[in-house]
């Protein structure tokens, strides 16, 4: 009788498990298709270094949450410029992104928005010293499909110390 009893509890974890993964993956909405198609451009031409061409993805009005301890979030200018300063300061830029997800609001329901985690890796266009950083970034989107805002999560102030300083062997 145990022998029953546990062929069928066997048998029942086996037919739910083959039931959880036949179930499709959930659709995701067209806004966030839309932004994250979005988000992988305003990347793309990061990359490039083709800071003119980003301005028609930003909103005019983008708060940006920079990652470096102590920062207050910035408006359009100072988003811009900080932009061009990793610009500047960095060569062979890359951004190896592990996964795009999609976002939510308050209560836990997709509104459009796009997250990715990755790991960014550049070159000190000064001194030659390489980087990699992992990194969290979420976006939000207006009605016009624009960056809104944009929060970074990545160790800003230890990726500049290790950029500066020459590596010990």
């Amino acid at each position: 009788m145990k022998k029953i009893i546990l062929l069928m509890g066997v048998f029942v974890i086996i037919i739910s498990c083959n039931q959880a993964v036949d179930k499709p993956l959930p659709a995701y909405s067209e806004d966030y298709q839309k932004n994250l198609a979005t988000a992988q451009k305003f990347f793309e031409l990061f990359l490039s270094e083709d800071i003119e061409a980003q301005k028609p993805l930003i909103c005019p009005g983008v708060t940006h949450y920079p990652p470096f301890y102590g920062s207050e979030p910035g408006k359009y200018d100072a988003f811009m410029a900080a932009g061009k300063a990793w610009m500047d300061n960095f060569d062979d830029i890359t951004y190896n992104a592990e996964v795009w997800l999609p976002g939510t609001d308050s209560l836990g329901v997709s509104n459009g928005s796009v997250r990715t985690y990755g790991v960014w890796t550049a070159k000190n266009s000064m001194n030659g010293n390489i980087i990699t950083n992992k990194a969290y970034h979420s976006f939000e989107f207006n009605g016009k499909g624009q960056i809104h805002e944009l929060r970074d999560y990545f160790d800003a102030s230890g990726l500049m110390a290790a950029a500066m300083n020459a590596s010990e062997e």
